[in-house]
């Protein structure tokens, strides 16, 4: 009767501890969403500020430097600008 007894208490020990284990796996789960969420939700409030940043006209501050940005539009605009003079620049000097 005594090992029977002892049985079914070292079963429900390990029985309560399994479910220990998986109230702190459940914990430890809950967290990393937890921090995915505000990890995203930072990264989302960056990109905002940046777009504001742009929208206005304003530069970013980042390192104590002042970074300018411009759209695509403006980046290809440039791009073709720098294409262009190169070109009169190369077709100036064959002449």
């Amino acid at each position: 009767m005594d090992k029977a007894l002892l049985e079914l208490l070292k079963e429900a020990k390990e029985k309560e501890e399994k479910k220990m284990n998986r109230s702190q796996e459940q914990k430890t789960e809950d967290r990393q969403q937890i921090f995915n969420v505000g990890f995203q939700a930072g990264i989302q409030y960056m990109m905002d500020k940046i777009e504001r940043q742009y929208q206005l006209g304003k530069p970013i501050l980042a390192n104590d430097h002042l970074y300018w940005l411009k759209g695509e539009i403006e980046n290809l605009h440039d791009i073709m600008d720098d294409i262009e003079a190169e070109y009169n620049a190369e077709m100036g000097k064959d002449e």
